[in-house]
C-alpha cells in the first residue's frame, strides 16, 4: 500500500512540475526577449536570440504541408475519377452501347447544336435524363442504407453473444467449492491499484491535451510572428490594386510638365539622376570632392559650421565654378523665398498656417534659416546643438525637407508615366527614363519614442492635404497608438529637458508607413506601398533583423534617399547597437524583385551605388565617438557633409556651491597592459589610487556617491565590492523601485558608505539623491548637464569632487570644463587639475 501510494504521489508531481516548467518557460522567454533587445552589446543580443529557429522544426512543419497538400491533391483527383466513372456507368446503361472512354468526351460538343438536341431526344429528352439520375441516386442511397443496417445487426449479435459467454464464466466461478478470503489492507491495495489506473489515464489524457496545446501555442506564435510583419507586407493583392498608375487628366499633366521645366536648376533632380555607369565613374566624383579643403565658418548664434567635401559640378552652375577654382568647400548661402529654394509652391500655404509670426517670406525661424540651405544642397549633416527649446523648430524643418523630396521625386514618375503614354500612343520608341530606385520607400526618419512621432504625423497631415473620410479610421488608430496613455502625469519638479523628452508616449518600440498618392496622405500603408518610414531603432531591427534569424526583411532600405536620425542624444541611452545593424543593411540591392520596372530604375543603383548619393541627417545635442564614428564612417555622400557645433562654457559654470573642490585625474592608457582598454585603465587607477584615499580616515557615515557612466563598468565595480565585503548600494537601470526606495534610504541615514550611480539610470529617473557628501566620477558623464545636477546634491559645504579622463574623453571633457580649458588640461604634462 505504501508503494503505492507514493506512486501516486509521483504521478501528481510529475504533473504539477509540467505545469510548472512550462510556466517557467514563458517566463524565460519573457526575460530572454527583454534582454535581448536592451542589451549592451552585439555579443550579448547574439547569445539571447530568441528569434532564431531551429532548423529540424522548421523542416519538420515544411514537410508535414508538403503532405498535407499531396494528399488533398491526390484525394481531389481520386474525386474527379470517381464522377468521371459514374458518368461513363451511366451512359452505357442508359444507351446498351459501349461507350469508349474519352477524356472529358470532347466529341460530343463537336456535334453542334441541333446535334446535340438529337442526342437529348435519343435518352428520351432531358427531363428523362434528370430522372433517371435521381432514381439512381435513390437507390444507391437505399442501398447504403441497408448495409449499414445489416452491419449494425452484426455488431449487436455479436455483443449478445459475448454477454452471454461472460455470464456463463461468472456462473462457474460463483459454483467454484474455493472459497477466497481478503484481508482488509488486500482489499485497499487493489483499491489503490484501482485509483493507479485511473491516475494513469487522467495523466496519460493531461499529456495528450498538453501536447495539443503546446501545438496550438506553437501556431499561434507562428501566426504571431506573420502578424508581426503586417505593416511590413500588409495585403500585397489590395495594396498592389491601390498602386496602379493614376489616371492624370490634361489640366494636371500641363501643371506637372510646367512645373518640371525647372528640374536643369533643381539640386535634387541633378543629383540623384546623375549618370553613373562605370566604377571610374564613381571614383572620379569622390576623388574630386575629397580634394576640396575644409572650410569653417563662425555664425552667431548658431555654431561652427565646418564644410567638408564639396558639390561635383552641375549644369556648368556659377557657384560651382568658383568652388573648382578655389579648391574650398564652400558653405551654402541662404535664399529668401520658396522658388528659389525649389520648394513645391503647394506646400507654402499650409506651412504658413504652421507660424504663429512671420519673420520672412519663408515663415522660418533664425535657426531653420540657417539649417535649411544645407539640407537643400543634399549634403550628410551633423547638427549637435539640439535641444529642449529648439527641437521643434528641427523636426519641422526636416519635416517640410522630407516632404518637399517626395513630392518632386513622386511628379518626376508621374511625368515619365505621361511621357511613356505619350510615345505608345505614337507607335514610337519610349526613351530610358530612369529616375526611380528598387522600391517606393524614400525617407527613413528614425526617433527614439512615439511622442516625436505623433508631432512629424500631425505636421506632415498640415502640409498635404487629404480625404478625411477616407482617414478618420486611420487617424483614430493613430490618436490611440500614439497618444499619451490615461492618467499620465509628469513631476513638475523634474528639470524641462526632462519633461520634453518624456512627454506623452514613450514607446520605443514602433514602425509606421506613410504613402503619398493624388488624394494626399495615406496612414499606416505596408512598408514596401510606403514613401515615408517613420520607426524607433528597436522597431525597425525587429524587421531587419540580423543573419540568423528566420524571418528578416530588410528589402524595403533598398532605396533610401534621404535618412534622418533625431534625438540620437537619447538614442544613445537605449541601444546603439540598432543603429549599426540599420547603417549596415541601407541601400543593399534587394533580394526579391517586387515588381520592379528595371528599366526605369537608377543605374548607379543597379550597380549598388546608391549609399553614395543618400543624405544624412543627424541632430543631437552632444558629440561622442560613436555618434563621430557613424559620420565619419557611413555617410557615403559624394555632395560633402557639414558638421555644426559651438564652443562650450563648460558646465562646471552652473555649479551652486563654489566651495565644492573639483579634482580631475587624468588617466594614462598603456597599450601594451590594457590593450587600448581606457575602462580597464581607468579601474586599476580606482582601486590603486581612489578607493585607498577614500578609506583612509573614513567611516561608515560617510557617503560617497560613485558615478558609472557605462552599466559593464557599473557590474564590474560591484562585483569588486561584493568580494572585497564593501558597505555600499546600488541605483541601477535594472533595479526595482523597491529597493530602490531602501537604496536613498540607506543611503540618506549613513548607514551604507558608497552608492553606486548609473547614468541611464539617472537619465530615465533623475532623482535627487539625499545625503551626499563626495562624489567620484568613475568616468564622465556624457551628458554634461548630469555633472552640475550630481554637484548641485551635495549639501555639505566641505564637500570633495573627484573625476577620471582620458585622452580619449576630449569630447565629454570639453563639455563640463569648456572648449579653451580641456584643451590646456589634455595637453598639459600635469595628471591632476584642480577647480574651486
Amino acid at each position: 500500500m505504501g508503494n503505492a501510494l507514493c506512486f501516486v504521489d509521483h504521478q501528481k508531481m510529475k504533473k504539477n512540475f509540467k505545469h510548472q516548467s512550462k510556466y517557467s518557460k514563458k517566463l524565460s522567454k519573457k526575460y530572454s526577449t527583454h534582454r535581448l533587445y536592451y542589451s549592451d552589446n552585439i555579443d550579448t543580443f547574439k547569445a539571447l536570440d530568441p528569434k532564431k529557429k531551429n532548423e529540424e522544426k522548421h523542416n519538420k512543419l515544411l514537410d508535414l504541408s508538403n503532405r498535407y497538400h499531396e494528399a488533398h491533391q491526390r484525394k481531389e483527383q481520386d474525386e474527379q475519377e470517381r464522377e468521371r466513372q459514374e458518368i461513363i456507368d451511366q451512359l452505357r446503361e442508359h444507351t446498351n452501347d459501349q461507350v469508349e472512354d474519352r477524356e472529358n468526351f470532347t466529341d460530343i460538343f463537336e456535334l453542334g447544336a441541333s446535334s446535340y438536341d438529337k442526342l437529348l431526344n435519343s435518352f428520351g429528352g432531358a427531363d428523362s435524363i434528370k430522372k433517371r439520375t435521381q432514381d439512381t441516386l435513390l437507390s444507391n442511397n437505399a442501398s447504403k442504407k441497408k448495409q449499414k443496417l445489416e452491419q449494425r445487426n452484426q455488431q449487436q449479435k455479436k455483443e449478445e453473444v459475448n454477454e452471454e459467454e461472460e455470464e456463463e464464466d461468472e456462473e462457474e466461478v460463483n459454483n467454484d467449492e474455493i472459497d477466497i478470503e481478503f484481508d482488509p489492507e488486500e482489499e485497499e491495495e487493489v483499491e489503490v491499484d484501482g485509483d493507479e489506473q485511473d491516475d494513469d489515464d487522467d495523466v496519460d489524457q493531461e499529456e495528450l491535451e498538453e501536447e495539443e496545446q503546446e501545438e496550438v501555442e506553437e501556431g499561434e506564435e507562428e501566426e504571431e510572428e506573420e502578424s508581426e510583419f503586417a505593416d511590413v507586407y500588409g495585403d500585397n493583392k489590395k495594396e498592389a490594386e491601390e498602386e496602379e498608375e493614376e489616371i492624370v487628366d490634361e489640366k494636371e499633366v500641363k501643371e506637372i510638365l510646367k512645373d518640371n521645366k525647372k528640374q536643369s536648376n533643381d539640386i535634387c533632380f541633378n543629383h540623384f539622376n546623375r549618370e553613373i555607369e562605370t566604377e571610374n565613374q564613381l571614383e572620379d566624383l569622390q576623388t574630386e570632392s575629397h580634394s576640396f579643403s575644409s572650410q569653417s565658418v563662425d555664425v552667431e548664434s548658431f555654431g561652427i559650421i565646418t564644410s567638408s567635401g564639396c558639390p561635383a559640378p552641375l549644369n556648368n552652375q556659377p557657384v560651382a565654378k568658383s568652388v573648382m577654382e578655389a579648391k574650398q568647400s564652400f558653405i551654402p548661402s541662404k535664399k529668401n523665398n520658396f522658388s528659389e529654394y525649389n520648394i513645391k509652391s503647394r506646400l507654402l500655404k499650409p506651412w504658413s498656417t504652421t507660424k504663429k509670426n512671420k519673420e520672412n517670406d519663408l515663415y522660418f525661424t533664425p535657426i531653420q534659416q540657417s539649417l535649411f540651405p544645407i539640407m537643400n544642397e543634399y549634403r550628410d549633416l551633423l547638427f549637435s546643438e539640439e535641444n529642449h527649446k529648439n527641437h521643434k523648430s528641427i523636426y519641422q524643418l526636416y519635416t517640410l525637407h522630407a516632404v518637399n523630396h517626395v513630392l518632386k521625386t513622386r511628379d518626376q514618375l508621374l511625368k515619365d508615366n505621361v511621357i511613356t503614354k505619350e510615345f505608345e500612343k505614337k507607335n514610337e520608341i519610349v526613351p530610358d527614363l530612369r529616375h526611380q530606385g528598387f522600391t517606393k520607400p524614400k525617407v527613413l526618419i528614425v526617433v527614439p519614442f512615439r511622442n516625436t512621432a505623433l508631432d512629424i504625423i500631425k505636421l506632415m497631415l498640415k502640409l498635404v492635404p487629404h480625404e478625411p473620410k477616407t482617414q478618420t479610421e486611420k487617424k483614430t488608430k493613430l490618436v490611440n497608438e500614439y497618444s499619451a496613455p490615461e492618467g499620465k502625469t509628469l513631476n513638475p519638479e523634474k528639470p524641462e529637458d526632462f519633461q520634453h523628452i518624456f512627454r506623452d508616449n514613450i514607446d520605443d518600440c514602433f514602425r509606421i508607413g506613410i504613402g503619398f498618392n493624388r488624394n494626399g496622405i495615406k496612414l499606416f500603408t505596408p512598408f514596401f506601398f510606403s514613401d515615408i518610414i517613420i520607426a524607433s531603432p528597436l522597431g525597425l531591427r525587429l524587421v531587419v533583423g540580423t543573419k540568423g534569424d528566420a524571418q528578416r526583411d530588410y528589402d524595403f532600405l533598398s532605396s533610401i534617399e534621404v535618412l534622418i536620425i533625431d534625438q540620437v542624444d537619447t538614442i544613445l541611452q537605449q541601444n546603439w547597437d540598432h543603429i549599426n545593424i540599420i547603417f549596415e543593411n541601407l541601400n543593399l540591392i534587394p533580394r526579391a524583385q517586387h515588381n520592379t520596372d528595371f528599366s526605369r530604375v537608377r543605374m548607379s543603383y543597379l550597380e549598388g551605388w546608391s549609399k553614395h548619393l543618400r543624405q544624412t541627417l543627424i541632430f543631437g545635442s552632444l558629440l561622442t565617438p560613436e555618434i563621430n564614428s557613424i559620420y565619419n564612417r557611413q555617410c557615403y555622400n559624394i555632395n560633402g557633409k557639414i558638421r555644426v557645433k559651438r564652443i562650450k562654457d563648460g558646465e562646471i559654470s552652473n555649479i551652486i556651491n563654489p566651495s565644492l573642490v573639483q579634482t580631475f585625474h587624468k588617466v594614462y592608457i598603456s597599450a601594451d597592459e590594457h590593450k587600448d582598454d581606457d575602462s580597464t585603465a581607468r579601474f586599476q587607477f580606482f582601486i590603486d589610487t581612489v578607493l585607498p584615499k577614500l578609506t583612509h580616515h573614513s567611516t561608515e557615515s560617510r557617503q560617497i556617491l560613485i558615478y558609472i557612466p557605462s552599466y559593464f563598468e557599473f557590474t564590474r565595480i560591484r562585483n569588486y565590492f561584493n568580494k572585497e565585503a564593501k558597505s555600499f548600494v546600488k541605483c541601477d537601470e535594472y533595479a526595482q523601485p523597491g529597493a530602490i526606495t531602501r537604496a536613498r534610504h540607506y543611503f540618506r541615514r549613513g548607514e551604507r558608505t558608497y552608492m553606486l550611480f548609473t547614468e541611464r539610470f539617472h537619465f530615465f529617473n533623475r532623482y535627487k539623491i539625499q545625503g551626499i557628501k563626495h562624489v567620484v566620477f568613475f568616468g564622465l558623464p556624457q551628458i554634461a548637464a548630469y555633472y552640475s545636477e550630481v554637484l548641485n546634491m551635495i549639501t555639505q559645504q566641505d564637500g570633495t569632487v573627484m573625476a577620471l579622463y582620458t585622452n580619449r574623453d576630449r569630447l565629454a571633457l570639453e563639455r563640463i570644463v569648456g572648449t579653451i580649458r580641456s584643451t590646456k588640461m589634455l595637453e598639459s604634462e600635469k595628471s591632476t587639475h584642480l577647480f574651486c
